[in-house]
């Protein structure tokens, strides 16, 4: 069977982004770099990479270069943007952010990211509602909390259309879930409407609910 891996979007649980992170963020970094070590590769559900992918959207000079697989930071990483020809820099801009995140776990623990045909076994970076509570980083919105526990319990479910039907219920709820959008539709594709998932952990970051676990599809 195929495996597949759910982790958080958000760069603040990688290494070096929160200068002030607690320890339970850290266990939490470590939770998704060994989930990410249960296989040698791993597929993102895109149809291709970037040339280019890192924070430079936070201010922070690191990324991947996917062409080599090389770790860019500081001015290696200004120069590498630089050089980039317009083409290449548009295609950059246009990437989904949580392909940078993903990349940098992955650096971190050994591991290869490609798109979809690169690897049998999927990787879904996503994130769940930042407008669930009043302490979270976005104006709450009604029933984000809900979608929250929806998408929750619909992963936990192994039913495909149930996961689908959370994702359309989540639209307005300031969650970013278009690459568990893409990943069940491939995986709709090529395991029918079922799977199993085993949870590594659901805890709150900075007041966003962040999820990580396993399973096969």
């Amino acid at each position: 069977m195929r495996s597949f891996a759910i982790i958080p979007a958000a760069p603040i649980l990688l290494a070096g982004v929160d200068l002030a992170e607690t320890a339970t963020a850290v266990a939490l970094r470590t939770s998704i770099e060994s989930a990410l070590l249960t296989k040698a590769s791993w597929a993102l559900p895109i149809s291709g990479l970037p040339p280019l992918a890192g924070l430079g959207g936070l201010g922070i000079d690191r990324g991947i270069d996917t062409r080599t697989n090389e770790l860019l930071e500081g001015e290696d990483w200004v120069q590498a943007v630089s050089e980039l020809s317009p083409a290449n820099r548009a295609d950059c801009e246009s990437a989904h952010p949580a392909i940078a995140v993903a990349l940098l776990h992955a650096h971190a623990s050994g591991v290869r990211i490609g798109p979809l045909g690169s690897s049998d076994d999927l990787l879904v970076p996503i994130d769940l509602s930042a407008a669930a509570s009043y302490n979270a980083p976005l104006a709450p919105v009604p029933l984000a909390a809900e979608a929250d526990d929806r998408i929750v319990r619909s992963l936990q479910d192994g039913d495909i259309g149930a996961v689908s039907a959370a994702i359309a219920a989540a639209a307005d709820v300031h969650a970013d879930l278009d690459l568990l959008d893409a990943a069940v539709v491939h995986m709709r594709a090529h395991g029918g409407r079922n799977y199993s998932f085993t949870t590594v952990f659901d805890e709150r970051v900075h007041e966003v609910r962040s999820l990580c676990g396993t399973g096969t599809y």
